[in-house]
């Protein structure tokens, strides 16, 4: 079959049939070289990732041929480590200078530099001398002594002073290399000293130098040029002293030194002690006294002291030897009679009881402290001199321990703010409010028994606008149809209780007093009545000052025949000045006080207080309440302890009718008026304080 036909032959298919055997097909082994590639590869593609990642540091390094090493991965390429983001330990060392750590932190930053500055070691200077034991001192600061070796020195120029007795110091300047390195110097010190001649009378006086023996005169011996101390002793003579010098190198002769014979010592003791001596009228001291006196001369010691008699010695000193003299000195006895009340108090001189009772003492003509005590009275102590001449007569009457208290305590007291306050001793019960029969009776006037106990102090005129602005200086009482009501010496209205109570802590506060009134939030919230601080006046205080005299009488209105309206100006009322502007004045009566007075004005009542009625009214201290009360007497009497409104007592220049102007009047308020004011007032002391 030609090629042609077989082209031409139709296509069949046959039905296929795998080998038997099948096919295996094997891996060729990979050679050693393909596992390096593959090895060079992947480090090369570690590298790349790690390049790619790292940040170029640069470490600016003085000195800069230090050597540094990092704790941790890293890649040095010329001046610049590779370091991945993170923290590493540096150290850089170099030598003769301090090993640096620095703990470094690689930021995001591709590229940071770090200086480091290695600090150099310290120097050390060898110091070389014929001498021994020379004294280093190296700016200022003393180190030790060469020659040897002065180790630790720190780099730089410094000023060495090298000294030694006897000899000139010799200063250096020298500069230390330090980075451990040992430089020397060679010392030469200069003799600072001459030989001197030294003689004496009597001859053969030991002569010291500066505190060393170095033989008897006569003798030369070393001075210095820049001075020594020369001593000579002999026995029997006084020790020669002086200071001397010489020139270094030269030789000289000092003149002769003829000693002083040997003062004697006298020990001097006197029956009592404390005598006043002199020896030939020059003063000695006090005994006990030991004393050196010049020798074989006749000499008089005399001895004083207050309460005994004048004495004398005369004495005669041997040299070196010591004088003993004890003296016993005689009274000299004054006479004195002493009266005591009570008759049974003891009397005790200069700490020593001698009985109780009149006695008459024979005392030594001295001061001495005589003290006369008894149980419940106060101790008095006087100091007394008897006069050996004359009988002497003392009296002394004891106060009570209360007696004594009061008159430890003025009577007046002034405050910083120049206000005057009296003291009170009431320790008297008295009504409260009016009968109900009195005319012009208010029906908040019922009657109170109460009872004042506890001292206290009350202001014996108003508190002033001067006064008061020294606490709010913007203060101001304002004008009535033109007229002032804020002169300086007018009395401070238009201020309500509050300001009157926050104005007595303040002064208090000023004085140094605890504050009477509890403040919170700027407000008053309560009163401490164990404080002496300054606060307003208890009602009853009040009325105590303004309507009881002096023999425990209640007064109604505070002029002399009682009745009303009140003839001649007897205080600031509602006057007929006031007319046309008040709706109620007094026919008749004109106190020339249209408005407020100042303060102090007209006279004052029986207890020497002013304007207790008239002028401006005053707030008190208590909340406003109106409560009977009876039976026992209310002792100190503090009011309510809550409410909303204070009393006001008195009356003012806007008041003038017969309800108004007795003492009793009271009414209720909590704002300012141009009609009141405030006084103050105080305890004495704590409660309990007085015996």
């Amino acid at each position: 079959m030609t090629d042609q036909d077989n082209k031409n032959k139709p296509i069949t298919s046959v039905d296929f049939s795998p080998i038997a055997t099948g096919l295996e097909q094997k891996s060729a082994p990979v050679s050693l070289g393909m596992k390096i590639l593959m090895g060079l590869v992947t480090a090369a593609i570690i590298i790349m990732g790690y390049l790619y990642s790292a940040k170029a540091v640069i470490f600016n390094v003085d000195p800069m041929d230090a050597n540094i090493e990092i704790k941790g991965l890293s890649f040095h390429i010329g001046d610049n480590y590779l370091l991945l983001k993170g923290d590493y330990a540096v150290t850089a060392t170099y030598p003769g200078y301090y090993p640096l750590n620095y703990a470094l932190t690689v930021s995001d930053e591709d590229n940071q530099e770090v200086a480091l500055e290695l600090s150099p070691l310290p120097g050390n200077l060898e110091v070389t001398s014929d001498l021994s034991t020379i004294t280093v001192t190296m700016d200022g600061e003393t180190l030790a002594t060469v020659p040897g070796l002065l180790m630790g020195i720190d780099r730089g120029l410094h000023r060495f002073t090298f000294s030694k007795r006897r000899y000139f110091p010799l200063a250096k300047e020298v500069d230390i290399q330090g980075l451990d390195i040992t430089q020397q110097i060679s010392l030469v010190l200069q003799p600072a000293w001459g030989q001197m001649l030294f003689t004496s009378k009597p001859s053969g006086a030991t002569v010291s130098i500066d505190g060393e023996t170095v033989g008897k005169t006569p003798m030369t011996t070393e001075v210095l040029e820049t001075g020594s101390k020369l001593t000579l002793d002999y026995p029997g003579y006084k020790t020669f002293t002086k200071a001397v010098t010489l020139k270094a190198g030269t030789t000289a002769e000092h003149p002769l030194v003829v000693l002083d014979v040997s003062d004697g010592t006298l020990k001097i003791a006197t029956m009592p002690e404390g005598a006043t001596i002199t020896l030939d009228k020059v003063f000695l001291g006090l005994s006990p006294l030991t004393v050196d006196i010049p020798p074989f001369n006749n000499q008089t010691l005399e001895f004083f002291l207050d309460g005994y008699l004048k004495a004398n010695r005369t004495i005669k000193a041997e040299p070196e030897k010591i004088s003993v003299i004890d003296l016993r000195l005689k009274p000299n006895i004054g006479s004195i009679s002493v009266r005591v009340s009570p008759e049974n108090a003891k009397i005790t001189v200069n700490g020593r009881s001698l009985g109780a009772g009149n006695q008459t003492l024979s005392l030594p003509a001295k001061p001495h402290k005589l003290e006369v005590s008894i149980a419940g009275y106060e101790t008095q102590t006087v100091q007394i001199t008897p006069r050996p001449d004359q009988q002497q007569d003392l009296n002394i009457k004891l106060l009570t321990l209360q007696q004594a208290y009061w008159s430890s305590r003025p009577k007046v007291i002034k405050s910083s703010v120049d206000s005057e306050l009296r003291l009170f001793q009431p320790d008297q019960s008295f009504t409260l409010g009016a009968p109900r029969r009195q005319p012009g009776r208010r029906a908040n006037e019922v009657e109170r028994l109460v009872r004042l106990e506890r001292p206290f102090y009350l202001g014996s005129k108003e508190i002033s606008n001067a006064q008061f602005r020294r606490w709010k200086e913007e203060h101001s009482s304002g004008a009535i149809r033109g007229m002032s009501l804020d002169m300086r010496n007018q009395p401070a209205v238009k201020l309500d209780w509050e300001e009157a109570a926050l104005f007595c802590n303040w002064l208090s506060k000023k004085e140094g007093l605890p504050s009477f009134y509890q403040i919170q939030d700027g407000d008053v919230i309560g009163s401490d009545w164990q404080s002496h601080g300054y606060r307003l006046p208890t009602e009853a205080e009040w009325a105590w000052a303004a309507k009881i005299d002096n023999k425990g009488n209640t007064i109604v209105f505070p002029w002399e025949n009682g009745l009303y309206p009140p003839t001649g100006a007897v205080a600031n009322y509602a006057d007929k000045s006031a007319l046309g502007f008040l709706p109620f004045t007094i026919a008749n009566y004109n106190d020339s006080y249209a408005v407020s007075a100042n303060i102090g004005s007209f006279s004052p009542n029986i207890k020497s207080l002013y304007n207790m009625s008239g002028n401006v009214a005053e707030w008190v201290n208590d909340y406003y309440e109106v409560r009977l009360h009876r039976g026992e007497p209310i002792v100190d009497p503090k009011g309510a302890e809550l409410g909303n409104r204070h009393v006001i007592r008195g009356a003012s220049w806007a008041l003038g009718s017969r309800t108004d102007l007795r003492l009793s009047f009271r009414e209720a308020g909590s704002s300012g008026r141009v009609d009141v004011g405030f006084r103050l007032a105080r305890y004495v002391d704590k409660p309990g304080v007085t015996p």
